[in-house]
């Protein structure tokens, strides 16, 4: 299968899950079938149930292997005792802007799910964010605690905030754009987005 990137040989689980990648952002999860995936992917039902058995089961493959590096990385910094919280807490944005500068298109994935209230969204909260928020919460509040951000208010909303410009900046962008207009959008790649992000948070957050 030829790809952006040039001619790479694909396994056909592999071909599967970018082709239903491509079509869960597009259409969501919801309003994509399996059908859809089979036809874009060339490929029959029967291969699709070999490898995932249904359309749940390959979504949460697919969002699986999309989180875990971030989440193993998230991790690995919280358990980390040789850095500093204020180390901690700046290699957090930076995990965050490495890893979205190689999924550009994650966020508009995920944004789908965090918003909705069904079956699939209830497993994406239990399984992928509450895993995620619980490394977050504890930087954000190591690096409240040594003074690294201000006091003035819970670090879960300090955290929240963080996240949340994070998300819209990067997933709404393109959603913004094709309702009201690209006057309304953020320019630049995945990289320049997160230095805008980094700066503006960083600046009313950090305790000076």
């Amino acid at each position: 299968m030829q790809t952006e990137k040039g001619n790479i040989d694909l396994s056909t689980r592999e071909k599967i899950l970018i082709v239903a990648e491509r079509l869960f952002i597009e259409k969501g999860y919801s309003n994509t079938s399996i059908r859809d995936v089979c036809k874009a992917a060339g490929v029959n039902i029967a291969l699709i149930n070999y490898y995932f058995t249904s359309k749940e089961r390959l979504y949460k493959e697919l969002i699986k292997g999309k989180t875990s590096p971030i989440i193993s990385r998230l991790k690995s910094l919280c358990e980390d005792k040789e850095l500093s919280s204020k180390d901690k807490f700046f290699s957090l944005f930076n995990i965050y802007e490495e890893f979205y500068e190689q999924n550009s298109n994650l966020p508009q994935l995920l944004a789908r799910e965090i918003v909705t209230n069904t079956d699939i969204s209830r497993w994406f909260h239990r399984n992928i964010v509450a895993k995620e928020l619980q490394y977050i919460k504890k930087i954000f509040i190591e690096a409240q605690r040594d003074g690294v951000i201000t006091d003035r208010y819970n670090p879960i909303i300090l955290m929240i905030f963080c996240l949340g410009a994070m998300m819209f900046i990067l997933a709404g962008s393109s959603m913004v754009d094709s309702s009201i207009g690209e006057e309304f959008t953020i320019k630049g790649s995945t990289l320049e987005k997160i230095e805008i992000i980094k700066e503006l948070i960083l600046n009313g957050i950090i305790k000076r």
